[in-house]
Protein backbone atom coordinates (compact mmCIF):
# COMPACT_ATOMS: atom_id res chain seq x y z
CA UNK A 1 0.00 0.00 0.00
CA UNK A 2 1.47 3.41 -0.95
CA UNK A 3 2.65 5.59 1.92
CA UNK A 4 0.26 8.44 1.14
CA UNK A 5 -2.71 6.06 1.13
CA UNK A 6 -1.62 4.53 4.45
CA UNK A 7 -1.25 8.04 5.93
CA UNK A 8 -4.67 9.10 4.63
CA UNK A 9 -6.32 5.97 6.06
CA UNK A 10 -4.55 6.62 9.35
CA UNK A 11 -5.79 10.21 9.43
CA UNK A 12 -9.33 8.97 8.83
CA UNK A 13 -8.97 6.42 11.62
CA UNK A 14 -7.63 9.15 13.91
CA UNK A 15 -10.55 11.43 13.13
CA UNK A 16 -12.92 8.57 13.88
CA UNK A 17 -11.12 7.95 17.18
CA UNK A 18 -11.20 11.67 18.02
CA UNK A 19 -14.95 11.63 17.44
CA UNK A 20 -15.26 8.61 19.73
CA UNK A 21 -13.33 10.37 22.50
CA UNK A 22 -15.35 13.56 22.10
CA UNK A 23 -18.61 11.58 22.32
CA UNK A 24 -17.33 9.65 25.33
CA UNK A 25 -16.58 12.85 27.24
CA UNK A 26 -19.80 14.49 26.06
CA UNK A 27 -21.74 11.56 27.52
CA UNK A 28 -19.70 11.70 30.73
CA UNK A 29 -20.26 15.45 31.04
CA UNK A 30 -23.98 15.08 30.33
CA UNK A 31 -24.35 12.37 32.98
CA UNK A 32 -22.71 14.69 35.52
CA UNK A 33 -24.99 17.54 34.31
CA UNK A 34 -22.04 19.61 33.15
CA UNK A 35 -22.14 19.52 29.33
CA UNK A 36 -18.97 20.69 27.57
CA UNK A 37 -17.06 20.96 30.85
CA UNK A 38 -14.31 18.60 29.64
CA UNK A 39 -13.48 20.50 26.44
CA UNK A 40 -13.66 23.76 28.39
CA UNK A 41 -11.22 22.39 30.98
CA UNK A 42 -8.87 21.29 28.21
CA UNK A 43 -9.27 24.60 26.37
CA UNK A 44 -8.33 26.32 29.63
CA UNK A 45 -5.16 24.26 29.62
CA UNK A 46 -4.22 25.56 26.19
CA UNK A 47 -5.51 29.12 26.31
CA UNK A 48 -5.70 29.91 30.03
CA UNK A 49 -8.79 30.28 32.17
CA UNK A 50 -11.45 32.74 31.14
CA UNK A 51 -15.13 33.09 31.71
CA UNK A 52 -18.03 35.42 31.86
CA UNK A 53 -20.44 36.27 34.59
CA UNK A 54 -24.18 36.57 34.34
CA UNK A 55 -23.83 39.82 36.30
CA UNK A 56 -21.94 41.46 33.42
CA UNK A 57 -23.69 43.78 31.02
CA UNK A 58 -25.24 42.52 27.81
CA UNK A 59 -22.27 43.48 25.61
CA UNK A 60 -19.80 41.92 28.06
CA UNK A 61 -21.89 38.73 28.14
CA UNK A 62 -22.01 38.61 24.33
CA UNK A 63 -18.23 39.08 24.10
CA UNK A 64 -17.69 36.47 26.81
CA UNK A 65 -19.89 33.96 25.03
CA UNK A 66 -18.13 34.65 21.71
CA UNK A 67 -14.74 34.08 23.37
CA UNK A 68 -16.07 30.89 24.98
CA UNK A 69 -17.31 29.62 21.60
CA UNK A 70 -14.04 30.53 19.88
CA UNK A 71 -12.03 28.72 22.56
CA UNK A 72 -14.16 25.58 22.23
CA UNK A 73 -13.95 25.68 18.44
CA UNK A 74 -10.18 26.21 18.53
CA UNK A 75 -9.71 23.39 21.01
CA UNK A 76 -11.94 21.10 18.93
CA UNK A 77 -9.86 21.76 15.81
CA UNK A 78 -6.64 21.04 17.72
CA UNK A 79 -8.23 17.89 19.21
CA UNK A 80 -9.07 16.51 15.77
CA UNK A 81 -5.71 17.54 14.29
CA UNK A 82 -3.91 15.70 17.10
CA UNK A 83 -6.03 12.59 16.58
CA UNK A 84 -5.53 12.71 12.81
CA UNK A 85 -1.76 12.78 13.37
CA UNK A 86 -2.03 9.98 15.93
CA UNK A 87 -4.00 8.01 13.36
CA UNK A 88 -1.24 8.47 10.78
CA UNK A 89 1.21 7.12 13.36
CA UNK A 90 -1.15 4.22 14.06
CA UNK A 91 -1.35 3.38 10.36
CA UNK A 92 2.40 2.78 10.35
CA UNK A 93 2.64 1.20 13.82
CA UNK A 94 -0.34 -1.15 13.73
CA UNK A 95 -0.24 -4.05 11.33
CA UNK A 96 -2.23 -6.74 13.05
CA UNK A 97 -2.82 -9.95 11.18
CA UNK A 98 -6.12 -10.62 12.91
CA UNK A 99 -9.10 -8.66 14.16
CA UNK A 100 -8.16 -9.28 17.83
CA UNK A 101 -4.51 -8.36 17.20
CA UNK A 102 -5.63 -5.11 15.58
CA UNK A 103 -7.90 -4.27 18.51
CA UNK A 104 -5.30 -5.25 21.11
CA UNK A 105 -2.50 -3.42 19.33
CA UNK A 106 -4.76 -0.41 18.93
CA UNK A 107 -5.64 -0.43 22.64
CA UNK A 108 -1.93 -0.56 23.52
CA UNK A 109 -1.17 2.19 21.00
CA UNK A 110 -3.93 4.35 22.47
CA UNK A 111 -2.72 3.79 26.01
CA UNK A 112 0.85 4.68 25.14
CA UNK A 113 0.84 7.11 22.21
CA UNK A 114 -2.39 9.00 22.96
CA UNK A 115 -1.51 9.27 26.65
CA UNK A 116 2.02 10.41 25.80
CA UNK A 117 0.63 13.16 23.55
CA UNK A 118 -1.93 14.26 26.17
CA UNK A 119 0.45 14.34 29.13
CA UNK A 120 3.40 15.50 27.02
CA UNK A 121 1.41 18.50 25.80
CA UNK A 122 0.46 19.31 29.37
CA UNK A 123 4.12 19.06 30.42
CA UNK A 124 5.42 21.17 27.52
CA UNK A 125 2.80 23.88 28.06
CA UNK A 126 3.47 23.80 31.82
CA UNK A 127 -0.24 24.14 32.24
CA UNK A 128 -2.24 22.55 35.04
CA UNK A 129 -5.06 20.75 33.31
CA UNK A 130 -7.97 20.21 35.65
CA UNK A 131 -7.25 16.53 36.25
CA UNK A 132 -9.56 16.44 39.23
CA UNK A 133 -12.38 17.13 36.77
CA UNK A 134 -11.16 14.69 34.12
CA UNK A 135 -9.45 12.12 36.29
CA UNK A 136 -6.50 10.02 35.20
CA UNK A 137 -8.65 6.87 34.79
CA UNK A 138 -11.04 8.73 32.45
CA UNK A 139 -8.16 9.97 30.31
CA UNK A 140 -6.55 6.52 30.14
CA UNK A 141 -9.85 4.79 29.35
CA UNK A 142 -10.60 7.35 26.63
CA UNK A 143 -7.15 6.79 25.13
CA UNK A 144 -7.59 3.00 25.15
CA UNK A 145 -10.98 3.43 23.45
CA UNK A 146 -9.41 5.79 20.89
CA UNK A 147 -6.61 3.34 20.12
CA UNK A 148 -9.06 0.47 19.82
CA UNK A 149 -11.16 2.50 17.38
CA UNK A 150 -8.03 3.30 15.36
CA UNK A 151 -6.83 -0.31 15.34
CA UNK A 152 -10.24 -1.70 14.44
CA UNK A 153 -10.86 0.95 11.81
CA UNK A 154 -7.50 0.42 10.17
CA UNK A 155 -8.04 -3.35 10.17
CA UNK A 156 -11.47 -2.99 8.55
CA UNK A 157 -10.16 -0.65 5.87
CA UNK A 158 -7.07 -2.76 5.19
CA UNK A 159 -8.99 -6.04 5.22
CA UNK A 160 -12.55 -5.41 4.04
CA UNK A 161 -13.04 -9.11 3.31
CA UNK A 162 -11.72 -10.20 6.72
CA UNK A 163 -8.52 -11.78 5.39
CA UNK A 164 -5.04 -11.05 6.70
CA UNK A 165 -3.30 -8.02 5.27
CA UNK A 166 -0.54 -8.59 2.69
CA UNK A 167 1.78 -6.14 4.48
CA UNK A 168 1.04 -7.43 7.96
CA UNK A 169 4.08 -8.17 10.07
CA UNK A 170 3.97 -11.60 11.66
CA UNK A 171 6.05 -11.77 14.85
Amino acid sequence: MPLYKRAALGAEAGLLAGTGVALLFLIQDSVTLAPLSTPEALASTLFGPVGYSMDDGLVAQAVGMAVYGFRLLSYTLLHFLAFALLGVGAAFALRGVSWLASLGGGALYGLTACSAVFYGTRLVLESPVMLEQLGVPSVLIANVVAGTIMGGGLHLVSNPDGTASQDAVVP
